[in-house]
């Protein structure tokens, strides 16, 4: 488990001073498929105006893409129930205090361009994983399993010396 840290920072407020805690947050987001893709780069300006408005600071995001989606999923915009199986998925990660996500989460829940997000508190270093494929190549490079003869021949007076000698 990856331990988040929060920085403090003091700023004055009316000549006192008070402790903010900054965390990083990022939100993982599912833009309306209905967008069209030449509308689509003013759409994520003002999603991301919103953050900074709010006084976050951006760490990374990644551009929104069009994805199919592994289940339908339903919206409810202007009072009338849609269903989605595409949207444009993209992240952002950015530095706030809490008071500010907390403003920001209710203006994403009132956000009817979009069709679902999800907003983590995560860490300031990069977390991405790179995408390996296995084959049946991959499968030849592992190491052979140990046959139940050979495990029984092991001499249990050399067990017995190296448990002494890590004991030490």
């Amino acid at each position: 488990m990856v331990k988040v840290k929060e920085v403090v920072k003091k700023e004055e407020e009316g000549g006192e001073e008070k402790e903010v805690r900054l965390g990083v947050y990022e939100v993982g987001y599912i833009m309306l498929p209905t967008i069209a893709e030449e509308n689509l780069g003013e759409e994520v300006t003002l999603f991301k105006d919103m953050f900074i408005e709010k006084g976050a600071v951006f760490i990374s995001d990644e551009y929104p893409k069009l994805i199919e989606l592994a289940y339908e999923m339903s919206r409810s915009i202007a009072n009338k129930k849609q269903k989605f199986s595409y949207g444009y998925f993209g992240w952002v990660k950015f530095e706030c205090n809490t008071d500010q996500a907390k403003v920001i989460k209710d203006i994403l829940d009132k956000n009817e361009k979009l069709v679902r997000y999800l907003m983590i508190k995560t860490v300031r270093e990069n977390t991405m994983s790179i995408k390996r494929s296995y084959s049946k190549q991959d499968g030849a490079k592992r190491r052979p399993v140990r046959k139940h003869e050979e495990i029984d021949s092991i001499n249990e007076e050399i067990i017995d010396k190296e448990i002494d000698a890590l004991v030490v």
